[in-house]
Order: C-alpha cells, then sequence, then structure tokens
C-alpha cells in the first residue's frame, strides 16, 4: 500500500519540526493569554476587597447632627404636624363615641411622643451609632486585630498569581468580587437606610397619636435597631470567623500552601456570604424578641391576680354607685310625687278614712 502524501514529500521532517513549533507558540499564546486574564480576576478581586473592607470603617461613618440632616428633619415634622392634628381627632371622637375616657388620656400621651419622642430618638440614634462603632472596635481589639484587619485575614488572594491556575484564578476572583461588591453594597446601603428612616421620626413617632396607627413607632423602632446593629454582627461574624478557623489548624497562617490558602478564601467566601444578609438577619431577631417580649408581658399581666383583683374592685364600686344613684332618684321622684297629691284627692281620702270609722263605732 502506497504512503499517503501528506504534502510536505522529502520535507515532511521539516514541515512536522516547523509545525511543533508553531503549535508550542500558540499553546504558550493561549496560557499567556489565559494567565493575564486570570492576573486581572486576581488583581481585581484584592482590590474590590481591600475598598469594600475599609468601608466598614470609612465610607459608612454617619453623622445624624449635619445641618442639612436636621433642616430636612424640621420640614418633614412640619409636614408631620397636620397629621398630628388629624389622628388626634380621630382618637378623641372615637374615644367620645365608645364612651371610653381611657381614649382621651392615650391621645394626650400621644401628642407628648409625637412632639418630644422624634427628637429624643434621633438623638438616641446617634449616640447608637457612635456606640456600635466603640463596641465593634472594642470586639476586634479583643481578638488582637482591627475590623478591617479580620476582614482581610480570609481573603488574601495574592497566592493565586503563582499557586493557581488561570481557571481557577478567574473562578474564585470573580466570587471574590462579587462577595466583596455585595458587601459593600450592604454596607452603603446601611448608611443611606439610617439616614432614610431617622428623617421620616416625626411621621412615625406621630402614629402614637391615635390607637390604630401606633404600630408605626413600633416598626419605626424595630427597623432603626436592626440597621444599628447589623454593623455589630458583621464584625462578629469575621472576628468570629477568624478566632474558629485561624486558630484551629482549619486555615494555615504565616507561609501559606496552596491547599491552606484556598481554605483560607473558600471560607471568606462563606463568612461574606453570612454577613452580606447581616441586616436581614437582624432585623428578624429584633422583631422576633420585641414580638417574644410583649406576648409574655402580656401573659405576665393577665395571669397576675392584681389585675383581676383591681378589674372586680372597681366592677363593685361601679355597681354601688349605679345603685346608690337609681335608688336616690327613685326616692327623690316617689317623695315628689307624695308632695304633688291634689288637695281634693286628699279630702277624699279623708272623707273615706273617716267613714270607715264612723261604721267601726256603730257596730
Amino acid at each position: 500500500m502506497l504512503p499517503q502524501d501528506t504534502g510536505c514529500g522529502i520535507l515532511s521532517p521539516v514541515c512536522d519540526v516547523v509545525g511543533g513549533i508553531v503549535g508550542g507558540a500558540g499553546s504558550a499564546a493561549a496560557d499567556a493569554v489565559l494567565g493575564s486574564i486570570g492576573g486581572a480576576f486576581v488583581a481585581a478581586a484584592q482590590q474590590v476587597a481591600d475598598i469594600a473592607f475599609a468601608a466598614l470603617d470609612a465610607t459608612t461613618s454617619i453623622n445624624l447632627t449635619a445641618a442639612w440632616f436636621t433642616k430636612n428633619v424640621g420640614v418633614l415634622a412640619a409636614i408631620a404636624l397636620p397629621i398630628v392634628v388629624g389622628l388626634f381627632s380621630l382618637q378623641v371622637i372615637g374615644s367620645v363615641l365608645r364612651r371610653e375616657p381611657g381614649g382621651l388620656g392615650r391621645a394626650l400621651v400621644g401628642v407628648g411622643k409625637a412632639t418630644i419622642g422624634a427628637s429624643l430618638a434621633i438623638a438616641t440614634t446617634q449616640l447608637a451609632l457612635l456606640a456600635t462603632d466603640e463596641i465593634c472596635r472594642y470586639i476586634a481589639a479583643s481578638a488582637g486585630t482591627s475590623v478591617r484587619g479580620a476582614a482581610q485575614r480570609f481573603l488574601v488572594v495574592s497566592w493565586l498569581s503563582g499557586g493557581a491556575g488561570p481557571i481557577l484564578q478567574m473562578l474564585l476572583g470573580l466570587a471574590i468580587i462579587v462577595g466583596s461588591l455585595l458587601l459593600w453594597a450592604v454596607l452603603l446601603f446601611r448608611k443611606a437606610a439610617v439616614l432614610l428612616v431617622a428623617v421620616f421620626a416625626p411621621v412615625a413617632f406621630a402614629g402614637a397619636v391615635w390607637d390604630q396607627t401606633q404600630s408605626w413607632t413600633r416598626k419605626w423602632i424595630e427597623a432603626m435597631t436592626a440597621l444599628v446593629l447589623c454593623k455589630i454582627v458583621i464584625v462578629v461574624v469575621f472576628v468570629l470567623g477568624l478566632s474558629a478557623f485561624a486558630n484551629d489548624g482549619t486555615t494555615s497562617t504565616g507561609s501559606q500552601s496552596t491547599a491552606g490558602s484556598l481554605s483560607d478564601v473558600l471560607v471568606g467566601m462563606m463568612l461574606l456570604s453570612i454577613a452580606v444578609f447581616a441586616p436581614w438577619l437582624t432585623w428578624r431577631f429584633v422583631h422576633w424578641s420585641g414580638i417574644e417580649a410583649g406576648t409574655s408581658l402580656h401573659g405576665a399581666v393577665a395571669s397576675s391576680p392584681i389585675p383581676g383583683a383591681v378589674r372586680s374592685t372597681a366592677a363593685q364600686t361601679r355597681f354601688m354607685v349605679q345603685s346608690a344613684a337609681t335608688s336616690a332618684a327613685l326616692g327623690g321622684a316617689s317623695g315628689s310625687r307624695a308632695h304633688r297629691v291634689p288637695p281634693v284627692a286628699h279630702a277624699a281620702a279623708s272623707g273615706s278614712r273617716s267613714s270607715a270609722g264612723e261604721s267601726g263605732d256603730s257596730r
């Protein structure tokens, strides 16, 4: 059987050499392109992670005493004033129709909450924000690190440049970029949401005037509490992760191997995922604890003998007062009828009594 013609003939050895050189050059070029893309993902991941973790200390500082903020609060307070008047009118009308004097008292107390509570709530929120920052620093310092250092500990991706292939670089780099951007967005959302919720404090506390809108104040307090405390949850997530994983051999420190560095990155991505949901988790906890506290308080009051005795005494007192008032009214009516007997009827009655006496004497 004749050999197939490869197109090179006697130059086939030369063609093989040239083909090998070209193929090797193409493969090297492809590897270089993939390596460059992977290195770009790694550099971007490190940069975005640094910015996101710096936001834990820098870009999320909130000042509720700034002039522009207090000006906006004043505008919302002016808008809330007619709301307070309208809700007060509804509360008074409803109390009168139900004949409930306690409703009038709650209306007056609600007006006090609406006028004073909003300003006190904003001042308290500012103090809570400052206290939260100090608590976060104290938690990190107790672990021997800083807030930023605890967050950065697990996402040092410089080893990816030399210890991982291009595909792994791109996958892990993309995952770190997405997680860091989400964490950064959560921190910025916290800042914007705190400002937005705080500026609506006058409207929220105006709801304390009417029984049907008292939940406005409770929901405002729950939302603000969750937004303030979620930063503590984020810091605790990273500090706890540092204490749990870096000190038990799960991850490596110092000179890291590829396996140890990969474990660090995976742990960091897991902690990032938990930190992203910190505001929602905090709100759920605050909402649940508020409901549980209210239910426990209501059950304690209902089971206590003191309210039952007070209600029994009040019912007895009310019954006695009503009985006395009824007796007085009936007695007064009988006396007035006796005093208003006509003279003719009185004479007739006297005549009948005298005739009856005479008939008795005749017998």
